[in-house]
């Protein structure tokens, strides 16, 4: 059994091999940073599974994860979001066999190894929280003012509510109001949600921006 590894940090790497050899002691790891490298580090049908943190240069460009897995059709593929649930559903389209966050336990990437390798689908736990948040929310209730979209900038970039009142020209005391408003405008629970909505938004409508560009 091959795994092929693509990630450029260490402590992930670390954490990862120590999970895949408690479970798969004679599996051949193969570890590299990009993407593209895959193909220089093992033949075609030789990986059995490639595990992927988005955070290396090209993790994000799902055109080189369809292309791995033309070239090796047996493979699963296990994608590490860290915390850009923005991708959640890229990657999702683009074939993957298991997403997980840099939230996840070891106890659940083992879970996700034996899932993938029956060629079963595998979305952790908080995932799957924002999977069902975003599917249940009413998407034509997603516009907030500017001081609200504002806010909730400040607000996922942990800024303190004594500066964030200073900046948006509001109460202190108000600004937990506010959050409690955007929250329920969203239809979420909490930051980690709000991070994941205003991420994807913003990609939408920078895909938009581009696709606008291209008629022009």
């Amino acid at each position: 059994m091959t795994i092929l590894i693509v990630t450029d940090n260490p402590l992930f790497s670390i954490g990862l091999r120590s999970v895949i050899e408690n479970e798969y002691p004679d599996a051949k790891i193969l570890e590299t940073d990009t993407v593209q490298n895959c193909q220089g580090l093992c033949s075609p049908d030789e990986a059995q599974m490639m595990i992927l943190d988005v955070g290396v240069i090209d993790g994000k460009d799902t055109t080189l994860l369809k292309r791995f897995k033309k070239l090796n059709k047996q493979a699963s593929v296990l994608v590490n979001l860290g915390n850009e649930f923005e991708y959640i559903y890229p990657f999702i389209k683009a074939g993957a066999n298991g997403l997980f966050s840099k939230k996840s336990s070891p106890y659940e990437i083992s879970k996700a190894l034996k899932t993938a390798f029956t060629k079963s689908r595998f979305v952790s736990d908080d995932i799957q929280q924002l999977l069902l948040a975003d599917i249940s929310s009413n998407r034509t209730n997603r516009t907030l003012t500017k001081r609200e979209r504002l806010l909730a900038g400040l607000l996922i970039a942990n800024r303190p509510h004594d500066e964030i009142a200073s900046i948006a020209g509001i109460n202190p005391k108000t600004v937990s109001s506010y959050k409690r408003r955007i929250f329920e405008k969203l239809r979420i629970n909490d930051i980690t949600q709000l991070t994941y909505v205003l991420r994807k938004l913003e990609t939408v409508k920078e895909s938009k921006a581009h696709s606008i560009d291209s008629e022009c």
